[in-house]
């Protein structure tokens, strides 16, 4: 019998559907970490073969049964960055459940510094009537897109509808995704910030990109480029975003992520006038988007079914890639 144990929240609807994918050779366990103990969540975890859901490394380094654990996000730092995880253990993430509803924010917050909403946002609750002047037309702009895959895709098929020129960065570039024109690697990044006029940030966070983003590359964007982060806020020496947008370089730009989070009441960066800040939300599923948990779910339950049957894991973690 192999002992799964599910700690992400996981209604009827989801269960069954694991457990459809299961079959009488699995035993579930259900143990939301958000509702239960540490000693019972400890004794499950050294009975599980399978683990769905985020436990912590210190919680799992020492699991003796432990083969698999299946994520149900797509950003795996917590675990790639831990030299402590246990090398038996295979990693899986839930990449390719996010892509459609980041990219819609990345549209909005686009739009949100094109046309200056927040700017109108904020004289709305002035009771203030006030035309803000010249606005930015996304027709035809070339966006440069970091980080190619299921999230940046989806952001580039958005975009095709405005007619732009997408570019993307990515470490393979042998395959050209639909809807770019063109394809990088990360060695070409400071070749390509000063011919975009919006650049999004959507790559993992790894040794290889952590604070990537700094002044100097700040500064080799167009001075009214927009910036977008819904990778991570690693990817961010964040003084020098704010030090950049107060200058008047940059004509906005919209963050989903931060470092640390919960981004500190005290922070700078709330005070930035054309800096949109939202708390970690672009592609939260379980109590935002249930299509998300949909899709998450089906490929938890396709990983299960493929473990049980002896079959290529799907999402499979390559450590290699986020560690030099």
């Amino acid at each position: 019998m192999i002992n799964i144990l599910v700690t992400s929240p996981c209604d009827e609807e989801y269960k069954k559907l694991l457990e459809t994918a299961g079959g009488s050779s699995c035993n579930f366990t259900y143990a939301d970490s958000r509702f239960v103990s540490e000693d019972i969540l400890k004794n499950e975890i050294e009975k599980a073969e399978i683990i769905v859901g985020e436990p912590d490394v210190s919680a799992i380094k020492n699991a003796k049964n432990l083969k698999l654990l299946q994520l149900t996000m797509a950003g795996t730092d917590k675990y790639t960055k831990n030299y402590e995880y246990p090398q038996n253990v295979v990693l899986a993430n839930a990449s390719g459940a996010f892509g459609e509803v980041i990219s819609q924010y990345v549209i909005g917050g686009i739009l949100n510094i094109c046309h200056k909403f927040y700017k109108y946002r904020d004289n709305q609750h002035k009771n203030l009537w006030h035309d803000e002047g010249l606005e930015i037309g996304l027709e035809g702009k070339r966006v440069l897109i970091v980080g190619a895959g299921d999230i940046g895709s989806n952001i580039a098929k958005k975009l095709s509808v405005f007619n732009t020129k997408t570019i993307g960065i990515r470490r393979n570039i042998n395959n050209m995704p639909p809807y770019f024109a063109e394809m990088h690697t990360l060695d070409e990044l400071d070749e390509q910030l000063p011919l975009a006029d919006v650049v999004v940030a959507c790559i993992p966070n790894s040794e290889y990109t952590y604070h990537l983003f700094d002044k100097h590359r700040f500064m080799l964007m167009k001075n009214d480029a927009i910036f977008v982060n819904v990778g991570r806020g690693a990817l961010v020496i964040q003084k020098d975003l704010i030090d950049v947008l107060k200058s008047g370089h940059l004509s906005g730009a919209v963050i989903d992520v931060a470092e640390p989070e919960p981004l500190p009441p005290e922070s700078e960066l709330w005070s930035v006038e054309n800096l949109v800040i939202t708390p970690h939300i672009s592609g939260k599923s379980f109590g935002h988007h249930k299509s998300i948990t949909d899709k998450i779910y089906k490929i938890c339950a396709e990983n299960i079914s493929n473990y049980i049957n002896n079959k290529p894991l799907i999402n499979v973690i390559d450590f290699k890639k986020f560690r030099k």
